[in-house]
């Protein structure tokens, strides 16, 4: 309990390593929620059977790979608060475009592939974020707690997305999903806009 409480204590104090951890935890909410509603979107998709809801998943992780390995050789020069303004930006487009793809194979795998390029944008930059502003001592405490609450961000859409398509229907579910990727999107921005103004 102490080590939770000197973890809270030190997100409560660090803007910036709190912030990147919310956007991981919206993040993999996000793709857990996807994981479920894959076999219904695979399931309206005429190309393909609801078992063969891994080709959109594997779409996902093919943009997700290559954006990736562009970070690592690329990224350096841009903020990371910047990057994941515009993967917060790019998820929300990617899931609306998802939203209406369910008539046509291809547009729907080129849209998970952005989908997990965008994703990227935000993954990568935000764990870095985490690793190199928090002191080492410290680490464990905050690596602890984000584990905790990634498993809580996947856990709960598994079985909150199942029920929401159900009552609301597959693009409706989609569209509040980007919504909650925008939100994330917007507190990039502030926090963005406190940085360039305290420089």
């Amino acid at each position: 309990w102490q080590d939770i409480k000197d973890g809270n204590k030190y997100l409560g104090q660090n803007q910036r390593v709190r912030n990147a951890l919310i956007q991981l935890v919206i993040l993999f909410s996000i793709f857990a929620a996807l994981a479920v509603l894959a076999v219904s979107l695979a399931d309206q998709i005429p190309q393909i059977d609801a078992e063969q809801f891994g080709f959109l998943l594997a779409s996902a992780g093919v943009g997700m790979g290559a954006c990736a390995a562009v970070l690592g050789s690329k990224g350096q020069n841009v903020s990371r608060a910047r990057l994941s303004l515009i993967g917060s930006v790019g998820v929300t487009a990617s899931l609306i475009g998802l939203s209406f793809s369910t008539q046509n194979l291809w547009l729907a795998l080129a849209m998970t592939a952005l989908l997990g390029a965008f994703a990227a944008l935000i993954g990568v930059p935000m764990q870095t974020t985490i690793q190199s502003k928090t002191p080492v001592a410290m680490r464990g405490k905050v690596f602890g707690l984000q584990n905790n609450a990634v498993n809580i961000a996947l856990s709960l859409p598994l079985v909150l997305a199942a029920e929401a398509e159900t009552r609301f229907g597959l693009p409706l579910v989609m569209v509040g999903l980007a919504a909650i990727a925008f939100s994330g999107g917007i507190l990039t921005w502030y926090m963005l806009q406190r940085e360039e103004v305290s420089n």
